[in-house]
């Protein structure tokens, strides 16, 4: 048993191969190390470019404890900056978006340009001999990553560099982009924010565990085992039991894992051929007018399910959405969901898609609500003491190494190491906790 110190023997006593310690759940002392030694240092989801897509747009977010504002500058560029006044620390903006021209601390009136820069201090005579604007710019994010769209940032000048540690995700950021006829995709029809009693790891996890889907969620599940339709022209979705025994089909889906945290689970094999509806039909010929009836046909053939980057996003292809995980404490967490708008595909496609996902991931839906169920009794039981160990062991052993695609190693130099595992196997969960080892072992 770990005998409860935080130095790195401390830490890496906590995790084992095959089980975690039931402490990284609850001990609020592992909980501040991980804003500082984790959320402090890791390439983290910040928001998309068109969710700021004039100049003066701002949204404001938290990347682990520190509020940070993601603003268009009058030059057109994306900037990350810290969202505290640079005088007595007032956070600047409270509004989650909006746009504003220039930034006024509400406390003393210093003004900022969105960028950053500090362009007015009221009543400028009382400051202090060699006082200079420039010296008290906004704080910026030491490191930004762009990929198409999507903008990450990290709090630390210094580890691994943007472009290696989102290459074994490329293509998983590609999937979703890939299908819209126009290219590109916006987070910019409204969004669903929950807050549920448990701890981030638990959402992290949950994400990449296709083992529970049969059980938690069974109320979404035909006397066939089918589950309800969750895409646009689909008569029904997959079928995942059968009787009393996983279904073929469901034990055919993948989980892999690639390293930093990262992985992802494949998706089932669904009715492509008589996927069809009339507001589908209409997507697909415009996709296929845009790219090509071969090039559709490979973006609309579903690959990829749950995807994450890790430690704070996630990529779903089913339903297509964005979610951001948010810790605020030990044992509670936030969680924000944005549709994917597909420019350049019928707006009706769109507004079925968001309506989807409304049945599907928000708080009060058919399958979301049942994860903030199990999250909750997760943390009550975790304060157990009589068993001090999570297992985590499923498939230990019975992974298998894959090639990396040519993409990945093109991006990043050397290859990351690709395992595969069944997708109810919990190989995801345990390069998940290698990545929180990396970065909490390091004072």
């Amino acid at each position: 048993m770990p005998d409860g110190s935080l130095n790195s023997r401390g830490i890496e006593a906590l995790v084992e191969p095959g089980r975690v310690h039931r402490r990284v759940y609850t001990d609020p002392e592992i909980f501040e190390l991980e804003m500082e030694r984790l959320f402090g240092r890791a390439w983290l989801f910040v928001g998309h470019a068109t969710q700021v897509p004039k100049p003066g747009d701002f949204i404001t977010t938290d990347l682990g404890r520190q509020p940070v504002l993601m603003t268009r500058h009058h030059d057109g560029s994306v900037r990350v900056v810290l969202n505290r006044c640079t005088h007595r620390g007032v956070k600047l903006v409270a509004e989650r978006q909006g746009n504003r021209p220039r930034l006024v601390c509400l406390y003393h009136g210093w003004t900022f340009d969105p960028d950053g820069t500090l362009l007015r201090v009221p009543v400028d005579e009382g400051c202090a001999p060699g006082f200079r604007l420039c010296d008290f710019n906004l704080a910026k994010a030491p490191r930004i990553g762009v990929y198409r769209g999507f903008v990450f940032a990290s709090l630390s000048p210094t580890g691994i560099a943007f472009d290696d540690w989102i290459a074994p995700m490329r293509e998983n950021i590609d999937d979703i982009v890939d299908r819209a006829p126009g290219g590109e995709i916006a987070l910019d029809a409204g969004m669903h924010r929950y807050i549920f009693r448990g701890n981030w790891k638990m959402q992290t996890e949950n994400l990449v565990d296709s083992y529970h889907v049969p059980f938690s969620h069974a109320s979404t599940v035909n006397r066939k085992g089918v589950q309800f339709s969750r895409r646009e022209g689909d008569d029904e979705g997959a079928k995942v039991v059968d009787g009393q025994r996983t279904a073929s089909q469901w034990k055919q889906r993948r989980s892999y894992a690639v390293g930093y945290g990262h992985g992802w689970t494949s998706n089932t094999e669904l009715n492509e051929s008589g996927r069809s509806s009339a507001v589908y039909d209409e997507y697909r010929h415009a996709l296929i007018s845009s790219v090509g009836a071969e090039r559709a046909e490979k973006i609309l053939t579903p690959r990829m399910h749950n995807s994450l980057l890790y430690p704070n996003a996630s990529f779903m292809g089913l339903n297509m959405h964005i979610r951001v995980i948010k810790p605020l404490a030990v044992d509670l967490t936030e969680v924000n969901i944005y549709p994917v708008r597909l420019i350049g595909a019928p707006e009706a496609m769109n507004a079925r898609n968001t309506r989807l996902l409304n049945v599907t991931h928000a708080a009060a839906s058919f399958v979301q609500s049942d994860d903030l169920e199990a999250f909750g009794r997760a943390q009550t039981g975790l304060r157990s003491r009589q068993t001090e160990w999570v297992d985590i062991s499923r498939g230990l052993g019975r992974e298998e190494p894959v090639d990396a695609p040519e993409s990945i190693a093109t991006a990043a130099g050397t290859p990351p190491t690709v395992m595969r595992a069944m997708a109810t196997d919990e190989l995801v969960v345990r390069g998940q906790f290698r990545a929180w080892l990396d970065y909490m072992r390091v004072a």
